[in-house]
């Protein structure tokens, strides 16, 4: 038998409750489960992306990362020496565009496309009344206190380091991988390393209670969609680390 959220007295402004959403979840997202409005959190996390592409673009070089990237995939093995350098050139602008195409674009659009899937798991496996509207809320409010600690964070640590021409997910060492020598492991434990990031398990526990508290169950009986999803996503991140 599912258990009955909580009535929440009272009301928060915007800020007040991204801080209650780090200090308290449980019940910042019994209180969005009654008021899911995912517009001010949705604005900010894409913000914050739109602001990280900003500062990064403007001091790394697409054409050394670009580069980078092609070396430790092996893929710059399967092109000819005398074409690298055009390949590079092509790439490198590519991924300008594709830098702002993302947070503009992509991210928006992946919100959506998993607040609609977490509604259909939690609907069907569940049967929980759930609205889109709640779902997208959960979600929205979780990313952008997600990307609200971790983005800072990377710049700040490229910013420490002077290097900006690196993976920006590679930079913060909060995984198992930081144990384990890249060159020397595996390129598909290494990416399962990866997988295993604190900042991921955060990200995971915060969906957790919010949907928990939507859905009117504890944490850990609301867990298991994100849970299965992540370990599909890291599972794919594996196998496209082994096969290319």
């Amino acid at each position: 038998m599912s258990e009955a959220v909580a009535p929440v007295a009272g009301d928060r402004g915007f800020l007040a409750l991204l801080l209650d959403v780090f200090i308290v979840p449980g019940d910042a997202f019994r209180f969005i489960a009654r008021r899911p409005d995912y517009v001010l959190p949705l604005i900010l996390a894409i913000g914050i992306g739109v602001a990280f592409s900003a500062i990064w673009t403007q001091r790394m070089d697409p054409y050394q990362f670009m580069k980078t990237q092609m070396e430790e995939s092996g893929a710059a093995d399967r092109i000819p020496v005398e074409k690298r350098a055009e390949v590079l050139q092509t790439q490198a602008k590519i991924f300008r565009v594709m830098a702002w195409v993302g947070p503009l674009l992509f991210a928006p659009l992946a919100y959506w496309a998993m607040a609609g899937l977490f509604l259909f798991v939690y609907r069907f496996f569940y049967a929980a009344e759930i609205t889109f509207a709640q779902s997208m809320a959960v979600f929205a409010w979780a990313m952008a206190a997600y990307a609200l600690v971790l983005n800072p964070l990377i710049l700040l640590v490229m910013a420490l380091k002077g290097e900006w021409s690196v993976d920006p997910s590679s930079v913060v060492q909060a995984s198992a991988a930081a144990l384990a020598d890249k060159a020397a492991t595996s390129r598909a434990l290494y990416a399962l390393l990866r997988g295993l990031d604190l900042f991921s398990f955060w990200l995971m526990a915060l969906l957790s209670i919010g949907y928990g508290a939507v859905i009117g169950r504890r944490a850990r009986a609301a867990a298991w969609p994100v849970l299965i999803l992540w370990v599909l996503l890291v599972a794919a991140k594996c196998g496209m680390a082994a096969i290319f």
